[in-house]
Protein backbone atom coordinates (compact mmCIF):
# COMPACT_ATOMS: atom_id res chain seq x y z
CA UNK A 1 0.00 0.00 0.00
CA UNK A 2 3.17 2.43 1.30
CA UNK A 3 4.83 1.82 -2.49
CA UNK A 4 1.55 2.23 -4.63
CA UNK A 5 0.38 5.16 -2.30
CA UNK A 6 4.09 6.69 -3.19
CA UNK A 7 4.06 5.94 -7.35
CA UNK A 8 0.43 7.62 -7.33
CA UNK A 9 1.38 10.51 -5.05
CA UNK A 10 4.60 11.46 -7.40
CA UNK A 11 2.25 12.68 -9.96
CA UNK A 12 0.27 15.00 -7.99
CA UNK A 13 2.56 17.97 -7.62
CA UNK A 14 3.31 17.50 -11.49
CA UNK A 15 -0.16 17.85 -12.10
CA UNK A 16 -0.87 20.89 -9.98
CA UNK A 17 2.38 22.60 -11.33
CA UNK A 18 0.90 22.06 -15.19
CA UNK A 19 -2.26 23.24 -13.91
CA UNK A 20 -1.37 26.28 -12.42
CA UNK A 21 0.94 27.04 -15.93
CA UNK A 22 -2.05 26.88 -17.86
CA UNK A 23 -3.65 29.53 -15.54
CA UNK A 24 -5.52 27.03 -12.42
CA UNK A 25 -4.08 28.55 -9.00
CA UNK A 26 -2.71 25.56 -7.10
CA UNK A 27 -5.57 26.01 -4.24
CA UNK A 28 -8.22 25.95 -6.99
CA UNK A 29 -6.43 22.73 -7.54
CA UNK A 30 -6.58 21.55 -4.05
CA UNK A 31 -10.67 22.40 -3.66
CA UNK A 32 -11.44 20.47 -6.87
CA UNK A 33 -9.15 17.47 -5.34
CA UNK A 34 -10.79 18.01 -2.04
CA UNK A 35 -14.17 17.57 -3.23
CA UNK A 36 -13.40 14.42 -5.11
CA UNK A 37 -12.11 12.81 -2.86
CA UNK A 38 -14.77 13.08 -0.31
CA UNK A 39 -17.27 12.06 -2.90
CA UNK A 40 -15.63 9.23 -4.40
CA UNK A 41 -13.87 7.94 -0.79
CA UNK A 42 -17.37 8.68 0.79
CA UNK A 43 -19.73 6.60 -2.34
CA UNK A 44 -16.71 3.84 -1.84
CA UNK A 45 -17.49 3.54 2.01
CA UNK A 46 -20.94 3.64 1.02
CA UNK A 47 -20.83 0.74 -1.15
CA UNK A 48 -18.69 -1.63 1.26
CA UNK A 49 -20.71 -0.60 4.25
CA UNK A 50 -18.81 1.14 6.71
CA UNK A 51 -19.69 3.26 8.94
CA UNK A 52 -18.98 6.64 9.57
CA UNK A 53 -19.94 7.35 13.02
CA UNK A 54 -17.04 9.28 14.78
CA UNK A 55 -16.75 8.54 18.63
CA UNK A 56 -15.61 10.81 21.10
CA UNK A 57 -12.32 8.37 21.10
CA UNK A 58 -12.03 9.20 17.68
CA UNK A 59 -12.56 12.80 18.19
CA UNK A 60 -8.78 13.66 18.94
CA UNK A 61 -7.43 11.68 15.97
CA UNK A 62 -10.03 12.89 13.62
CA UNK A 63 -9.14 16.82 14.54
CA UNK A 64 -5.32 16.17 14.14
CA UNK A 65 -5.96 14.15 10.84
CA UNK A 66 -8.24 17.02 9.45
CA UNK A 67 -5.48 19.92 10.29
CA UNK A 68 -2.18 17.29 8.92
CA UNK A 69 -4.48 17.09 5.78
CA UNK A 70 -5.07 21.19 5.58
CA UNK A 71 -1.26 21.83 6.20
CA UNK A 72 -0.61 19.59 3.32
CA UNK A 73 -2.98 20.55 1.13
CA UNK A 74 -2.75 24.18 1.36
CA UNK A 75 0.93 24.43 1.93
CA UNK A 76 2.42 21.82 -0.28
CA UNK A 77 0.37 22.87 -3.56
CA UNK A 78 0.61 26.77 -3.05
CA UNK A 79 4.25 26.24 -2.62
CA UNK A 80 4.09 25.25 -6.59
CA UNK A 81 3.25 28.73 -7.42
CA UNK A 82 6.48 29.93 -6.18
CA UNK A 83 9.01 27.48 -6.50
CA UNK A 84 9.81 24.50 -9.46
CA UNK A 85 7.98 20.86 -8.34
CA UNK A 86 11.76 19.88 -8.34
CA UNK A 87 12.99 22.08 -5.26
CA UNK A 88 9.04 21.45 -3.75
CA UNK A 89 9.89 18.02 -3.55
CA UNK A 90 13.11 18.30 -1.84
CA UNK A 91 11.77 19.99 1.31
CA UNK A 92 8.67 18.49 1.09
CA UNK A 93 10.28 14.59 1.42
CA UNK A 94 11.86 15.71 4.24
CA UNK A 95 8.92 14.28 5.67
CA UNK A 96 9.94 10.55 6.28
CA UNK A 97 13.14 11.52 8.60
CA UNK A 98 10.54 14.07 10.55
CA UNK A 99 8.61 10.75 10.91
CA UNK A 100 11.41 8.74 12.10
CA UNK A 101 12.59 11.00 14.22
CA UNK A 102 8.89 11.62 15.98
CA UNK A 103 8.35 7.91 15.90
CA UNK A 104 10.44 6.68 19.14
CA UNK A 105 9.36 10.20 21.37
CA UNK A 106 5.57 9.08 20.19
CA UNK A 107 6.33 5.62 21.81
CA UNK A 108 7.80 6.79 24.74
CA UNK A 109 11.50 6.03 23.93
CA UNK A 110 14.73 9.08 23.35
CA UNK A 111 15.77 8.39 19.61
CA UNK A 112 19.12 7.24 19.32
CA UNK A 113 21.64 9.22 18.37
CA UNK A 114 22.15 7.99 14.99
CA UNK A 115 18.21 9.37 14.26
CA UNK A 116 19.95 12.69 14.96
CA UNK A 117 22.77 11.92 12.86
CA UNK A 118 20.31 10.93 9.70
CA UNK A 119 18.10 14.02 10.11
CA UNK A 120 21.32 16.43 10.10
CA UNK A 121 22.47 14.71 7.11
CA UNK A 122 19.07 15.35 5.43
CA UNK A 123 18.46 18.86 6.72
CA UNK A 124 22.91 19.54 5.01
CA UNK A 125 21.18 18.62 1.82
CA UNK A 126 18.44 21.01 1.92
CA UNK A 127 21.08 23.92 2.64
CA UNK A 128 22.88 22.44 -0.53
CA UNK A 129 20.08 22.10 -2.28
CA UNK A 130 18.25 26.09 -1.33
CA UNK A 131 21.02 27.74 -0.67
CA UNK A 132 22.99 28.58 -3.36
CA UNK A 133 19.66 29.26 -5.14
CA UNK A 134 18.15 30.95 -2.54
CA UNK A 135 17.90 34.38 -4.46
CA UNK A 136 16.46 32.88 -7.00
CA UNK A 137 13.88 31.37 -5.36
CA UNK A 138 10.96 32.58 -3.28
CA UNK A 139 11.03 32.29 0.67
CA UNK A 140 7.54 31.91 0.75
CA UNK A 141 7.77 28.93 -1.37
CA UNK A 142 9.99 27.46 0.82
CA UNK A 143 8.49 28.29 4.24
CA UNK A 144 5.15 26.66 2.23
CA UNK A 145 7.09 23.31 1.60
CA UNK A 146 8.33 22.96 4.92
CA UNK A 147 4.82 23.30 6.78
CA UNK A 148 3.96 20.97 4.08
CA UNK A 149 6.09 18.32 5.47
CA UNK A 150 5.17 18.83 8.87
CA UNK A 151 1.35 18.29 7.99
CA UNK A 152 2.50 15.27 6.09
CA UNK A 153 4.31 13.79 9.14
CA UNK A 154 1.22 14.37 11.58
CA UNK A 155 -1.13 12.36 8.64
CA UNK A 156 0.75 9.25 9.77
CA UNK A 157 0.29 9.63 13.31
CA UNK A 158 -2.87 10.89 12.98
CA UNK A 159 -3.71 8.18 10.26
CA UNK A 160 -2.69 5.53 12.48
CA UNK A 161 -4.84 6.40 15.50
CA UNK A 162 -7.88 7.00 13.74
CA UNK A 163 -7.44 3.66 11.98
CA UNK A 164 -8.56 2.25 15.42
CA UNK A 165 -12.18 3.62 14.80
CA UNK A 166 -12.87 3.81 11.36
CA UNK A 167 -11.48 2.43 7.90
CA UNK A 168 -9.60 4.49 5.29
CA UNK A 169 -12.37 5.58 2.90
CA UNK A 170 -14.43 6.48 5.35
CA UNK A 171 -12.43 8.87 7.40
CA UNK A 172 -10.70 10.35 4.39
CA UNK A 173 -13.90 11.22 3.24
CA UNK A 174 -15.01 13.02 6.53
CA UNK A 175 -11.98 14.42 6.82
CA UNK A 176 -12.14 16.26 3.01
CA UNK A 177 -15.94 17.19 3.61
CA UNK A 178 -14.57 19.10 6.84
CA UNK A 179 -11.55 20.66 5.34
CA UNK A 180 -13.80 21.38 2.59
CA UNK A 181 -15.15 25.08 3.49
CA UNK A 182 -11.50 26.19 4.42
CA UNK A 183 -10.47 24.96 1.46
CA UNK A 184 -12.78 26.59 -0.82
CA UNK A 185 -12.60 30.27 1.25
CA UNK A 186 -8.84 29.96 0.24
CA UNK A 187 -9.21 29.31 -3.26
CA UNK A 188 -11.86 32.04 -3.31
CA UNK A 189 -9.81 34.23 -1.40
CA UNK A 190 -6.68 33.77 -3.45
CA UNK A 191 -8.61 33.65 -6.94
CA UNK A 192 -10.56 37.19 -6.93
CA UNK A 193 -13.69 35.84 -5.43
CA UNK A 194 -14.21 33.34 -8.15
CA UNK A 195 -12.96 29.60 -9.59
CA UNK A 196 -11.09 30.48 -12.57
CA UNK A 197 -11.69 26.98 -14.22
CA UNK A 198 -15.17 27.86 -14.78
CA UNK A 199 -15.52 30.71 -17.64
CA UNK A 200 -12.27 32.14 -17.52
CA UNK A 201 -10.84 33.07 -21.11
CA UNK A 202 -7.11 32.72 -19.96
CA UNK A 203 -6.99 29.28 -19.70
CA UNK A 204 -4.36 27.31 -21.53
CA UNK A 205 -5.47 23.79 -23.52
CA UNK A 206 -4.21 21.86 -20.32
CA UNK A 207 -6.17 23.16 -17.81
CA UNK A 208 -8.68 20.95 -17.20
CA UNK A 209 -7.16 17.47 -18.07
CA UNK A 210 -4.52 18.59 -15.64
CA UNK A 211 -7.11 19.48 -12.67
CA UNK A 212 -8.94 16.19 -13.66
CA UNK A 213 -5.13 14.40 -13.26
CA UNK A 214 -4.53 15.78 -9.52
CA UNK A 215 -7.85 14.31 -8.54
CA UNK A 216 -7.50 11.09 -9.74
CA UNK A 217 -3.58 10.79 -8.44
CA UNK A 218 -4.52 12.40 -5.35
CA UNK A 219 -7.52 10.09 -4.75
CA UNK A 220 -5.56 7.22 -5.37
CA UNK A 221 -2.50 8.41 -3.14
CA UNK A 222 -4.77 9.17 0.12
CA UNK A 223 -6.94 6.30 -0.05
CA UNK A 224 -3.38 3.58 -0.30
CA UNK A 225 -1.68 6.09 2.36
CA UNK A 226 -3.81 5.66 4.56
CA UNK A 227 -4.62 1.87 4.04
CA UNK A 228 -0.99 1.42 4.82
CA UNK A 229 -0.89 3.38 8.14
CA UNK A 230 -3.52 1.12 9.59
CA UNK A 231 -0.91 -1.90 8.84
CA UNK A 232 1.91 -1.28 9.83
CA UNK A 233 3.07 1.64 12.19
CA UNK A 234 4.30 5.40 10.84
CA UNK A 235 7.95 4.69 11.42
CA UNK A 236 7.66 1.47 9.36
CA UNK A 237 5.60 3.14 6.62
CA UNK A 238 7.65 6.26 6.45
CA UNK A 239 10.81 5.01 4.51
CA UNK A 240 8.78 3.58 1.74
CA UNK A 241 7.39 7.00 0.39
CA UNK A 242 11.21 7.59 -0.50
CA UNK A 243 10.08 6.17 -3.80
CA UNK A 244 8.21 9.01 -3.99
CA UNK A 245 10.47 12.22 -4.86
CA UNK A 246 11.81 9.91 -7.02
CA UNK A 247 8.97 9.44 -9.37
CA UNK A 248 8.06 13.24 -9.13
CA UNK A 249 11.37 14.50 -9.90
CA UNK A 250 11.65 11.91 -12.79
CA UNK A 251 8.44 13.65 -14.07
CA UNK A 252 9.22 17.15 -13.68
CA UNK A 253 12.33 16.69 -15.17
CA UNK A 254 11.93 14.28 -18.28
CA UNK A 255 7.82 15.26 -18.76
CA UNK A 256 8.06 18.73 -17.83
CA UNK A 257 11.58 19.74 -18.73
CA UNK A 258 12.64 21.28 -15.55
CA UNK A 259 16.10 21.37 -15.37
CA UNK A 260 18.05 20.82 -11.87
CA UNK A 261 21.42 22.93 -11.23
CA UNK A 262 24.42 20.77 -9.69
CA UNK A 263 24.05 21.92 -6.06
CA UNK A 264 19.98 20.53 -6.32
CA UNK A 265 21.23 17.31 -7.51
CA UNK A 266 23.65 16.86 -4.85
CA UNK A 267 21.56 18.72 -2.26
CA UNK A 268 18.37 16.41 -3.38
CA UNK A 269 21.24 13.08 -3.08
CA UNK A 270 22.34 13.89 0.41
CA UNK A 271 18.43 14.01 1.25
CA UNK A 272 18.07 10.48 -0.25
CA UNK A 273 20.45 9.34 1.27
CA UNK A 274 19.28 10.40 4.18
CA UNK A 275 15.87 8.67 3.73
CA UNK A 276 17.61 5.53 2.91
CA UNK A 277 19.62 5.25 5.60
CA UNK A 278 16.86 5.93 8.09
CA UNK A 279 14.81 3.03 6.16
CA UNK A 280 17.79 0.73 7.47
CA UNK A 281 17.21 1.68 10.76
CA UNK A 282 15.30 -1.14 13.06
CA UNK A 283 12.09 -0.44 14.06
CA UNK A 284 8.47 -2.30 15.14
CA UNK A 285 7.84 -4.24 12.48
CA UNK A 286 6.39 -6.86 14.69
CA UNK A 287 3.57 -5.09 14.57
CA UNK A 288 -0.42 -6.48 13.43
CA UNK A 289 -2.89 -4.19 11.30
CA UNK A 290 -4.91 -2.27 13.54
CA UNK A 291 -8.98 -3.63 13.50
CA UNK A 292 -11.53 -0.82 13.17
CA UNK A 293 -14.08 -0.71 16.12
Amino acid sequence: MAVLAAFVYGGVPNFARMAFLNGVPALESVFFRTTAVAVVLGLFALLRGERFALTRAALPAFIFQCAATLMVSACYLASLQYLPVTLSVILFYTFPVIVLLSAPLIEGQLPHWTRFAIALLGFAGLYVAVGPAFDQVRPLGIVLALFGALGCALQFFSGRMLSRHLKPAAFGSLVHLAILPFVLAMALGFGGGKLVLFGSEALGPHALIAVIMVCLTYIGGYFFHMSSVKAAPASIVAPFFNIEPIVTTAIAVFVLKETMTQSQWLGGAMVFASLVAASLLPGGSKTKPLQAT
